[in-house]
């Protein structure tokens, strides 16, 4: 199974046919895309859940702009709202992988830094907070069915030196080990020389398959042809 995160930043019109080009170049089974559109769906992935659509709030947003998208070429059993849920911000969903296994999908998009007009990171430590929260929900109402937890983290996940805060990760850390989870995409599990910067878009699966999971390709940034973000890819083998 190959599972694929992106903050598209939008995919405005005069990029939209490269990123779909790179997403087509690298197919997953399941993607989260962030900062995303409605046009930008992955040919192989046909089962969608959406955030809500974003409020045009700004000159980059269109009809049809999302925090959050999951593409899944599995079926979407039933797309689950929590009474806590950020319904533009986030998204969550149930698969059906057959052979009567489900997976549960996490699809967000953190604040950071300046973001709501907040000049310090204290909403992307609130809103860590409130998510831990919601995952951990969901892990009690779901004690059976592995959690993908996936999208823009707004930090590096290692030391916050590239992007984030040392307050956040390890508090992202902790919320995914009282999950049982993992960061599949955390610096130390990263190939070396793959990307020229630490990605801060994460994908966070079981811990009980975290020696069958690996980072299987990865893309830079390309702000003037695609996106301000990398975007990635990790393999779960059976």
């Amino acid at each position: 199974m190959r599972i694929g995160t992106w903050n598209v930043e939008y995919a405005y019109q005069n990029r939209l046919a490269a990123i779909q080009q790179v997403i087509a170049d690298n197919p997953a089974d399941l993607w989260v895309l962030t900062e995303t559109h409605d046009e930008l769906a992955p040919t192989n992935c046909t089962h969608c859940a959406h955030s809500d659509p974003r409020p045009r709030n700004w000159s980059g947003i269109r009809d049809g702009s999302r925090w959050v998208s999951i593409w899944s070429s599995y079926p979407i059993v039933k797309q689950i709202t929590l009474p806590s849920s950020d319904r533009e911000r986030t998204v969550i969903a149930m698969l059906d992988l057959g052979e009567s296994k489900s997976l549960l999908v996490y699809g967000t998009v953190l604040p950071w830094k300046g973001d709501r007009g907040i000049q310090d990171w204290s909403e992307h430590h609130r809103v860590i907070d409130e998510q831990i929260v919601e995952w951990l929900l969901l892990r009690r109402d779901y004690p059976n069915i592995p959690l993908c937890i996936a999208g823009d983290y707004n930090t590096d996940m290692g030391t916050g030196r590239y992007y984030g805060t040392k307050q956040g990760i390890a508090a992202l850390r902790d919320g995914l080990a009282k999950c049982d989870l993992f960061c599949a995409t955390a610096p130390e599990r990263f190939p070396t020389g793959m990307l020229p910067y630490p990605p801060i878009d994460h994908i966070s699966l079981p811990v009980s398959i975290q020696s069958s999971t690996s980072i299987a390709t990865a893309w830079p940034a390309s702000k003037s042809t695609l996106s301000d973000h990398s975007g990635l890819i990790v393999a779960v083998e059976r």
